[in-house]
């Protein structure tokens, strides 16, 4: 207990105590121990007449997290994690407890510290008064995995703060809630003042509630107010009106967004009991048979799955690099490397020094850098004090011996293995420190090829750190391990990239790794489709293509032509001619590894002969105008449609969303599960993750993998890739993979597969690719 004096007639109540001895729970997660202990807690306090008052705190020292909300972990297709359902054993729910705290004979404070959420956030709000310290962030962030609050927080926050405030903090999932927003919008009753305690505040305020008429508590039980009007006067069920616009249709990811509207609308439309029985169906009815919602919460597990460590120990503590502090260094000032130093200066990291040859482009790497950060501070979501202390750490050179006193380095110079090769066995010598991680943010080249130039002893703690562009804002890294790469070293990679608060996956050693390998054949057979289909005026067209695939049907951020415009065409032409694939110029010979291969020339004519490499010279696959959406905007091109006529083979014709779905995205998850069985990937829920995070992958479809197993079947994937490899056998990646075989010859899921323990088998194969 902290060192405050308890009086006799306070009980106090820690969330904390009810965890069971030699179990984590760093968030005091709502699980059925703790809703047990506090159940009984509560009767105890109630029926002892000589306390007066509760506290219910997070922690015994008044410290850390008050409640993270519900142990997701206890949900399942055929329980709800002790939210709305009662227990047979029992053991109370969610609504049971915050019932119970609501209709309490005796004041209960709920001091806030830290996290307040969810289920926490519902308990809080059954309490007659709510005081906090400046460390409270709450919220109601259910709608995230595909819920809606399902213990009264639809109910009673609109009746507490307003539709508005519900509104923000329900259907958006807010989590960063206040305590000076709770104070202003009404959550909150009180803060600590002046060196005061959370303790001491709370102390403060049951000594002031318990000498207060005992009709008091009547007016504090939220379950008997209504909701009060707007203080803009705007009508309750308007507001409702207008957020319903902002929202995503329900069929695009909305169900649980709209599901939250619903309920909040019910918190004015209906008394209090009947607006929790909607707000229990609409939750249960989401939690049992929403798709969308199982894809939000596989999401979910599945990034916290990925960002763990494969050791099971305890990640490093005495490498200064995972507690945000040490040197690093980033070789090449062009758009990766602006980014990948910004990231490692907004989190801390420092010096940061920026490295390139070329003193034109490293002086305007850095007034990118600044410029990127200067327009944050514009924005307002960065302190002038917090940029000018950001910049403080921040050098650049042209000289690699300026890393020599470097913790990290991250290379991103030119995609060119000699290039590479050239600047590690450089960093050998230059770097002081034996144990430096020595990075590369290679997207395809051989890791081991890059390592192969250090010294044997240097080599395990070299890997890939391949960051996706633009690296200051895309989340997803994919940690690429080598045959030498520690997996100290993958676990301090880990920490790091959620040091910069960015998505660690780790990956095998392959050409293209996981995103860039299964990405081939979708770009592939997405080309190839308007070499087959796209002919005349009735052809099908490379807007048709990305209409399918993008926002407007199937929910990728972009299609496969926009994206390639974004990226640069000249991109995947040079990986092609590394691969040996174009024809030769000169001799009008074929590339000498395209052999039999399925392959259209219509990619490769764009780039040489018309030089439309994308958005950067403003001619790819479409045209771009600067006066027109800022550049950015697909514009039809007459040139290209001419150039797709020439490749052709016959008359076009249009073809369904669904067939263009079928044929670009059912080889994708054949390469993924190609990828599984050879070991690249470890789990199907990874592949998942850098599709989400790395190549714009809808969330509310759970990833390539979560889609083939839930929304398509694995069965009719088989069926149709075995169909389309019968029409093109010189198409590989529609040859199905041996897992999938396995996986319908079972009859389960490749995720089932995984964690049943059938890869165990495959891992024994693989093992030294991982």
């Amino acid at each position: 207990m902290a060192a405050v004096n308890i009086p006799a007639n306070v009980a106090t109540i820690a969330i904390s105590n009810g965890t069971p001895p030699g179990t984590a729970n760093p968030v005091n997660a709502l699980g059925s121990p703790v809703r047990q202990f506090l159940q009984t807690a509560l009767h105890n306090a109630l029926n002892d007449p000589s306390i007066e008052a509760i506290i219910l705190i997070g922690r015994p020292d008044g410290k850390g997290v008050f409640s993270a909300g519900a142990d997701i972990k206890e949900f399942s297709g055929n329980d709800d994690g002790g939210v709305t359902t009662s227990d047979p054993d029992g053991i109370p729910t969610l609504n049971d407890l915050a019932h119970l705290m609501e209709g309490s004979s005796k004041p209960i404070i709920a001091a806030l510290t830290g996290a307040c959420l969810g289920g926490g956030m519902e308990l809080a709000l059954a309490a007659q008064y709510r005081v906090a310290d400046s460390t409270l962030k709450y919220g109601l962030p259910e709608v995230k995995i595909g819920l809606i609050p399902g213990a009264g927080g639809t109910q009673r926050l609109p009746r507490l703060c307003g539709v508005r405030h519900a509104l923000d903090m329900i259907v958006r999932g807010r989590i960063n809630g206040s305590a000076k927003e709770g104070l202003k919008f009404g959550f909150l009753d009180g803060v600590v003042s002046n060196k005061e305690s959370i303790f001491e505040c709370a102390l403060r305020w049951a000594n002031w509630v318990s000498v207060l008429p005992a009709n008091t508590l009547e007016s504090r039980r939220l379950c008997l107010r209504t909701v009060p009007s707007d203080g803009e006067g705007i009508e309750n069920g308007d507001m409702c009106d207008f957020a319903l616009q902002s929202l995503p249709p329900k069929a695009k990811g909305g169900e649980s967004a709209h599901a939250c509207l619903e309920a909040i609308r019910a918190s004015f439309e209906l008394p209090f009991g009947e607006g929790m029985e909607m707000e229990k169906n609409l939750f249960n009815d989401l939690l049992y048979h929403s798709l969308q919602g199982r894809a939000y919460r596989h999401i979910f597990f599945a990034e916290r799955s990925s960002s763990s460590s494969s050791s099971g120990r305890k990640k490093n503590s005495g490498n200064q690099l995972t507690k945000g502090r040490g040197a690093i260094g980033v070789i090449g000032a062009g758009t990766m490397g602006r980014g990948i130093a910004i990231s490692f200066l907004r989190a801390g990291f420092g010096p940061i020094t920026l490295v390139d040859v070329n003193p034109k482009g490293l002086k305007a790497g850095v007034q990118n850098i600044q410029s990127i950060l200067q327009r944050e501070v514009k924005k307002g979501r960065m302190h002038p004090s917090k940029l000018k202390a950001i910049l403080s750490r921040l050098g650049s050179s042209t000289n690699l011996s300026s890393l020599a006193d470097c913790d990290l380095v991250v290379e991103a110079a030119f995609e060119n293995l000699k290039v590479k090769r050239e600047i590690f066995s450089k960093l050998n010598t230059i770097v002081k420190k034996k144990n430096a991680l020595l990075l590369s943010n290679t997207s395809t080249l051989d890791v081991d090829a890059i390592a192969s130039s250090l010294s044997p002893e240097r080599r395990e703690y070299c890997a890939g750190m391949h960051f996706f562009s633009p690296a200051h804002i895309m989340k997803l890294v994919e940690v690429v391990r080598g045959s030498d790469t520690s997996a100290e070293t993958l676990d301090i990679i880990r920490v790091v990239t959620k040091r910069i608060k960015k998505v660690p996956v780790v990956v095998g050693n392959c050409d293209g790794f996981v995103g860039n390998r299964m990405l081939h054949p979708y770009t592939s057979e997405s080309t190839l489709l308007l070499a087959d289909y796209g002919g005349g005026e009735a052809g099908l067209g490379v807007s048709d293509v990305d209409a399918a695939v993008g926002p407007k049907y199937f929910g990728m951020a972009v299609g496969p032509f926009v994206m390639s415009d974004i990226a640069g065409n000249d991109i995947g032409y040079n990986i092609r001619r590394e691969k040996g694939l174009l024809r030769d110029p000169e001799t009008g010979e074929v590339g000498p590894n395209r052999k039999q291969m399925r392959y259209t020339e219509l990619g490769d004519e764009m780039v040489e002969k018309l030089g439309r490499v994308g958005q950067k010279v403003k001619k790819g696959w479409y045209n771009y105008d600067p006066k027109v959406g800022k550049g950015r905007k697909p514009l039809p091109s007459s040139e290209m449609q001419a150039l797709i006529d020439k490749y052709s083979a016959k008359p076009g014709m249009k073809l369904s969303e669904e067939e263009i779905i079928h044929r670009v995205l059912f080889p994708l998850v054949n390469e993924g599960f190609k990828i599984l069985e050879e070991g690249i990937a470890s789990d199907p829920s990874d592949i998942d993750i850098i599709y989400l995070y790395g190549y714009g992958w809808p969330a509310w479809r759970g990833g390539p993998m979560f889609w083939a197993d839930n929304a398509v079947g694995l069965r009719k994937i088989l069926s149709e890739l075995e169909k389309f490899h019968a029409m093109h056998p010189n198409s590989e990646y529609y040859c199905p993979s041996k897992l999938l075989r396995a996986c319908v010859s079972m009859g389960m899921g490749v995720q089932e597969y995984y964690n049943n323990g059938h890869a165990k088998v495959l891992e024994s194969v693989v093992k030294s690719k991982l």
